[in-house]
């Protein structure tokens, strides 16, 4: 974006750092260099080769050896704009992070702030502060790097909020802030934090769209912020919305499915296939209420309309972009876009299974689709593979759309035992952050799931619980529709979630990935892992907020939580013996995701 349009929406002239010491290059063209190292912004937002006199990257200069504050502040700088925001946009964002945000923060010294904060994180990983932590008032021992990063984000915080309380703060700024800060939050374990945060953001982009439509603001500014900031929210809301409830629907009023018209470009696939993953994700949720209902047959016909509708759309998106392919493989492909590609075949798999499944009621009909399971596994490594950096790790954190949905999907819904631990492990592997989430707290509850599952699979198949035998010769199977006024209350169920709580410790961890004595044989999944015990729909929620649809004070009860206390809903199928009916059950347990 041109620096004549920022100084337009601030309404005052951009200013520059002062500057002794600059590249050659700004020297030759006589212009004002940042003395950014080893590039200066000037050049790398110009495309101009950037190169300094006799000086070393302040890159491989300990953080100890700084003479000043001023020092150590470029020295993050450059770090977020070589290492940080590739890795958080990705290659299909760059310009967003390293070109339109560099050049925000010369005239805005709290987004200057901002993106130090996160070199500074980027840089020192691990271990990352936390911020919940230290909120709460409990010490820890901070490096050099944070203790830097943890003041300059304080100092840019408190400088957003003096301009929103003098009413100076442009929507443009504050929602470039407003990123900034998720991602920051993101980096430091603020999980809650920067949901508060997307919330405000996409209350932001609302305004901002009245304004708009208002013509209060310049037409210009449109395309900024629907090409540009609002796919950033949207990716950010479907990363998180299987867990938490993030107002991606709101987003979704205005934005425009072009995948009938074909793709250019990685970028247009990639943002098609995510406006269909947000509204998936959304349908979803209406379906899981669905089956909580009874002989709610006008509901059902609005579903399966939306159902087909959706699955159409998804095929238009997939004959689209198979077309795109094929275009790029007769150019010369670099890794990245491999990767790219990889990822979106992944994420369509996910979808396409999704939507086939999601007004069926029995968890045993996902067996049917283990050939997309494995799908999603085989191109999510070649999409790992290719975000990698040079020592194989791959980087902290990244907004962008990445392994981590279809492969947390695979570990929950795929109960094949070899393709859920490749799953897991591929996830293992995957940047610490995934959006606003730690992989890490996503992964050690896939792991937890898995093992509970397939324990009270063989325990039953053992003749501890029910045989499995009675269940597929049920005359009633969980297929049909499952009234919720045939469910009762969890304290009879066979599942014990409670070792869900306590994080496993690694000879635990060690034990889920080994396979289980007998699975190695070639059994129907659906007799190693039958129905009952399979896990359902997962729902996160806040008491304070308001509970779920038929759940009660008494569910949480047992556990006395706070009103502010996070807990998880799961659902399952059991069958009655004696009446050879199934019924649904829950339990509620507390969460710190």
């Amino acid at each position: 974006m041109p620096v004549g349009l920022l100084s337009r929406l601030k309404g005052r002239s951009t200013g520059y750092v002062k500057s002794r010491q600059g590249c050659k290059t700004c020297k030759i063209r006589k212009v004002k260099c940042g003395e950014e190292k080893p590039h200066c912004t000037r050049c790398a937002t110009t495309g101009h080769k950037c190169e300094y006199e006799g000086t070393i990257s302040i890159i491989d200069n300990p953080v100890s050896s700084a003479p000043n504050t001023v020092w150590q502040e470029r020295r993050s700088f450059a770090y977020y704009f070589q290492q940080a925001a590739p890795s958080v946009g990705g290659v299909l964002d760059v310009t967003f992070w390293r070109t339109i945000v560099p050049q925000v923060c010369r005239s805005e010294p709290a987004v200057w702030d901002a993106i130090i904060t996160i070199g500074a994180l980027f840089e020192s990983p691990e271990p990352c502060p936390n911020l919940t932590s230290i909120r709460r008032g409990h010490s820890q021992t901070l490096n050099q790097n944070h203790q830097n990063a943890l003041g300059w984000y304080s100092r840019s915080v408190s400088a957003i909020r003096q301009q929103i309380e003098r009413g100076r703060l442009s929507m443009f700024v504050g929602l470039i802030s407003c990123l900034l800060f998720i991602c920051i939050e993101s980096l430091q374990g603020g999980v809650e934090e920067a949901s508060q945060l997307y919330t405000q953001g996409v209350r932001l982009i609302i305004a901002f769209r009245a304004q708009i439509a208002a013509e209060i603001v310049p037409p210009a500014n449109t395309s900024f912020l629907e090409d540009v900031i609002v796919p950033i929210f949207l990716r950010l809301g479907s990363i998180a919305l299987p867990l938490a409830a993030l107002q991606v629907d709101s987003l979704l009023e205005e934005i425009e499915d072009t995948s009938t018209q074909g793709f250019n470009s990685l970028r247009s696939a990639r943002e098609g296939i995510v406006l269909i993953a947000a509204e998936t994700q959304v349908f979803e949720r209406e379906c899981v209420e669905y089956l909580r209902e009874t002989d709610n047959f006008t509901k059902l016909h609005d579903l399966t309309g939306q159902k087909s509708a959706l699955s159409a759309r998804l095929e238009i998106w997939h004959s689209a972009f198979v077309i795109l392919v094929d275009s790029l493989r007769r150019t010369e492909v670099s890794p990245q876009q491999i990767g790219m590609g990889a990822l979106l075949f992944a994420s369509y798999e996910a979808l396409f299974i999704t939507l086939r499944l999601c007004l069926s009621s029995a968890q045993t009909d996902t067996d049917a689709y283990t050939q997309n399971f494995q799908n999603i596994v085989e191109q999510s490594e070649i999409a790992l593979h290719a975000t990698a950096r040079p020592d194989g790790t791959q980087p902290p954190c990244t907004f962008e759309l990445s392994v981590g949905l279809p492969l947390w999907f695979t570990c929950l819904r795929c109960r094949e035992p070899r393709t859920r631990r490749t799953a897991l492990a591929l996830l293992r592997r995957a940047p610490r952050v995934l959006g606003i989430y730690q992989t890490r707290s996503v992964l050690t509850f896939g792991e937890q799931i898995m093992a509970l599952e397939e324990r009270y699979g063989m325990a039953m198949n053992a003749g501890q619980a029910r045989a499995s035998s009675a269940l597929l010769k049920s005359t009633n199977p969980p297929g049909d529709h499952l009234p919720d006024s045939q469910c009762k209350d969890s304290e009879d169920s066979k599942i014990d979630l409670s070792t869900l709580v306590a994080a496993p410790d690694d000879e635990t961890i060690a034990s889920i990935y080994s396979m289980p004595a007998g699975f190695e044989n070639s059994i129907s999944t659906s007799i190693l892992i039958p129905e009952e015990a399979r896990m359902g729909p997962i729902r996160i929620f806040r008491p304070q907020d308001g509970l779920p649809q038929g759940t009660t004070e008494d569910d949480i009860a047992r556990w006395k939580p706070s009103r502010d206390q996070l807990f998880l809903r799961f659902t399952w199928n059991e069958r009655d013996p004696t009446t050879d009916t199934w019924r649904r059950a829950h339990e509620y347990i507390p969460t710190t995701l």
